[in-house]
């Protein structure tokens, strides 16, 4: 029987595909006026004949391709062009394609957005940014219950930080997805940060960490002498480079082991973490090294004395991960147990794959998964890290 059949399932990793304009639309004029071109220019004229073809679908002049891409959300070649694809910039759209796939409930990142702001050096920009983001976002996921919208929120200026995340939490944002690397000098675990944390464990709101969370592959390593020659969909808004698939994890492994040794889990244990669309091949031997840690050097070093769980029970405590379609999901799961991983689609990114529900499925049941271990997969750990009462 088809694990989707009888069965709650939540999606942990989802996209809304922002348009030209999007994040304008919720800014000051001063924002606005100094908002970043990102990493991804949405305004590059190669880009025209492809919100061309999103916009007269979504004016409903190109019906065809609509109920194409309905009744094939996941392999129709339209979803390439991202804007296309259904649900992805139209919130009743997303209601509908989100019931048209089976999910109870599905976490809604942004795409582009964060990229515009969060690196400039104006810090009213970068939190005028966060709080621009964070109000589309909760609006876009405002009229179902189903959609949780991730806000974001910059930790260079921690006190600006709180303002920003108490804006954040009164629009209703269900995550919020911060940097990985530490910040103008301050590790991540720094206590000027635990007002922060202190917020979100009091609101019940989880802090996610995903890809762009923090420095993959140095530039450096990319000097190679000799130029790279790249084909490729333009359309693809996202900028990981092969080298960056090996090492994503490192920026990620660097932050869990500040936030689990510098003791944050431990002041704030109703304090969830994701960590999403950032692999999760990594995860079985990161537990095992951050306990190996502090049973080699915890005698040395009297904060991890004042540690009262292991490195690995805090993870299974607070942590939940999203491990990739294209991953061994039933071997990792057989290695960190039942209580952390999470079904995700990574809709409407192509990276998300033409078969998600199928490529899990395969993979859990080679390894026979039991009923216990597939319920925490596709439903249970969701609901654990959003703090959500099980339906």
């Amino acid at each position: 029987m088809s694990h989707q059949e009888g069965r709650i399932i939540h999606d942990a990793d989802s996209h809304i595909i922002e348009g030209r304009g999007w994040l304008e639309s919720y800014a000051s004029q001063y924002v606005r006026e100094n908002l970043d071109t990102g990493a991804f220019d949405l305004d590059m004229p190669e880009l025209d004949p492809l919100m061309a073809a999103a916009n007269k679908r979504l004016a409903g002049d190109d019906p065809e391709l609509t109920n194409a891409l309905k009744s094939d959300l996941f392999a129709h070649p339209g979803k390439r062009n991202m804007w296309s694809a259904y649900g992805a910039v139209e919130k009743s759209e997303r209601s509908d394609a989100r019931k048209i796939m089976g999910v109870t409930s599905q976490l809604i990142f942004p795409s582009v957005g964060a990229a515009r702001f969060a690196r400039s050096k104006d810090m009213q920009v970068v939190y005028g940014g966060c709080d621009a983001l964070n109000r589309g976002m909760a609006d876009f996921c405002a009229d179902d219950e189903g959609l949780k919208s991730v806000g974001y929120l910059s930790l260079r200026h921690p006190e600006l930080a709180q303002t920003s995340l108490k804006l954040a939490l009164e629009l209703g944002v269900n995550a919020i997805w911060i940097g990985s690397d530490a910040m103008e000098g301050r590790a991540p675990s720094h206590i000027a940060y635990d007002p922060l944390w202190a917020m979100l464990q009091e609101a019940g709101v989880p802090v996610t960490l995903h890809i762009g969370s923090g420095q993959n592959m140095p530039s450096v390593y990319m000097n190679t002498g000799v130029k790279r020659v790249l084909e490729g969909n333009i359309g693809n808004i996202e900028t990981t480079k092969p080298k960056d698939l090996p090492v994503v994890h490192h920026s990620i492994e660097r932050w869990l082991t500040c936030m689990i040794y510098d003791g944050v889990l431990e002041r704030f244990p109703q304090l969830k973490v994701g960590i999403i669309e950032l692999g999760a091949n990594w995860v079985p031997a990161s537990i095992m090294n951050l306990d190996m840690g502090v049973s080699l050097l915890g005698k040395f070093d009297q904060n991890l004395k004042k540690l009262s769980l292991k490195p690995s029970e805090y993870f299974q405590r607070q942590i939940r991960v999203a491990p990739l379609h294209t991953e061994n999901t039933g071997w990792i799961l057989k290695n960190v147990g039942k209580d952390i991983l999470m079904f995700n689609t990574d809709y409407p990114h192509p990276e998300g794959g033409k078969d998600p529900f199928g490529a899990y499925e395969r993979s859990l049941d080679a390894v026979s998964a039991t009923p216990e271990e597939l319920e925490g997969f596709y439903r249970k750990n969701y609901e654990d890290y959003l703090g959500l009462k099980a339906l």
